[in-house]
């Protein structure tokens, strides 16, 4: 089963978080109505302070549904396109006054000296150690969602992947916990309980003009690169020109062929350079990539791989020799996170992503990796309206013969149903 995400990650976008923490203990969740309540008032304010969103719409009739639905068993499904989604879903549940707990990275609960792992806790926040079967981790979402009511928000995605309206393939094993829980619920005497799984879909769009921040970008990155500004050259004219000369010289870098005329689809030249950097880091750790698997199925092994090497048990179980021995795998392992962090960068990237829509968020999804590859982190920023739609909820019971008859394929097709459920909400979002 692939391993669930988080629902906070606090890394940079197109930046995999560091697996090290002080521990990798469970931290369950300890949800606490007064200090939610107390963050719920405080969320509009957070939400311009932080996340430079200044609106959060979430149609009517999407509240209804979901209030609904406030006596069911529900897991909830949000894509993931940054780092501030975790906020539109509490925005979600304060709207319909319904609380949800989440999935977080384990490293998340580090924050501040431990003092922000507490407060999520409290928000109703429960850790996952990424990259392991964390055994703790998933009977606690099993118990929450087993029990009457639960509400659990699991982004099944898997990382941040910096783009507004399109998504990466979700996780299967989002959907087994989820008929897992289901499972749990009848042993427990529930013969007709259900889980139902919730498609979620955030979406951002600027309410101010981006032309003049989206042109700071593009001649700040330009003097970066040595190129001379065109006069009178269209922003994504200048904008490819910027990826091929970053492209061109990441092939240089790393030894890659450039094949064919620098005019063509450079999906093929960037899904080369993707391959490269991760049959790379798979050789260096010793992982077999299975053959017939999407580059982020490959990209999440490897960072399973690398989480497994890097993370550090709690205090009390490692001798002195041990500790030694793990720090010296981890350093070998650490310099392969700069390549895996540049394809979780690049990875959800087609060359036709603006092309097809040019819209001021496509053009700075864009921009912001380049900013990333350049500078080391983004620059542009823009106060943004966020949308938050609820579509309806896939009800697992009138599968539940299927899913006993073959587990793998039953999940699997419900994953791909989701997934479908919630690409259709973006849209619908981006149409309106």
């Amino acid at each position: 089963m692939s391993t669930p995400t988080t629902a906070a990650s606090g890394q940079t976008p197109g930046q995999i978080a560091p697996a090290r923490t002080a521990g990798t203990d469970f931290r369950p969740a300890r949800l606490h109505p007064p200090t939610l309540r107390l963050f719920w008032a405080a969320l509009p304010l957070l939400l311009r302070r932080f996340c430079d969103v200044v609106r959060v719409d979430i149609p009517p009739e999407d509240i209804a549904r979901l209030k609904s639905l406030a006596g069911e068993r529900l897991l909830l499904t949000p894509n993931h396109p940054t780092n501030d989604d975790p906020a539109l879903l509490f925005a979600l549940s304060q709207a319909a006054n319904v609380p949800f707990h989440y999935l977080a990275c384990r490293e998340t609960f580090d924050g501040l000296g431990g003092l922000w792992g507490r407060l999520i806790q409290r928000l109703g926040a429960y850790s996952v150690v990424r990259g392991t079967a964390d055994r703790e981790s998933f009977r606690a979402t099993r118990e929450l969602l087993a029990g009457p009511a639960g509400k659990v928000v699991i982004f099944p995605e898997g990382e941040v992947y910096s783009q507004n309206d399109t998504l990466l393939p979700f996780h299967s094993g989002v959907v087994q916990l989820a008929f897992w829980a289901l499972e749990d619920a009848r042993r427990a005497g529930d013969e007709q309980a259900d889980v139902s799984l919730l498609p979620v879909a955030v979406r951002y769009c600027f309410v101010q003009d981006m032309t003049e921040p989206i042109a700071r970008s593009l001649a700040s990155l330009e003097e970066a690169l040595g190129l001379v500004t065109e006069a009178g050259a269209e922003p994504y004219a200048r904008l490819r020109r910027i990826g091929i000369a970053v492209l061109e010289t990441m092939e240089a870098e790393y030894g890659l062929k450039r094949r064919g005329p620098g005019a063509e689809d450079l999906t093929p030249r960037m899904n080369a350079l993707k391959t490269l950097l991760l049959d790379r880091a798979a050789a260096l750790i010793g992982v077999t990539l299975p053959p017939d698997a999407t580059l982020p199925e490959k990209m999440r092994t490897l960072i399973n791989s690398v989480y497994a090497v890097t993370r550090e048990e709690p205090a009390a179980r490692r001798s002195p020799y041990r500790e030694r021995l793990h720090a010296q795998q981890a350093a070998c392992v650490e310099p392969l996170m700069r390549d895996l962090n540049r394809v979780a960068n690049w990875i959800a990237v087609q060359d036709n992503y603006v092309r097809a829509r040019p819209t001021p968020e496509r053009m700075a999804d864009n921009l912001r990796r380049l900013e990333v590859e350049a500078f080391g982190a983004p620059r542009l920023r823009g106060p943004r309206r966020a949308t938050v739609r609820v579509g309806d909820p896939f009800r697992l019971a009138p599968c539940y013969d299927a899913y006993r008859a073959d587990k793998r394929a039953t999940a699997a097709r419900v994953t791909r149903d989701l997934e479908a459920a919630v690409q259709a909400l973006l849209d619908a979002s981006a149409a309106a």
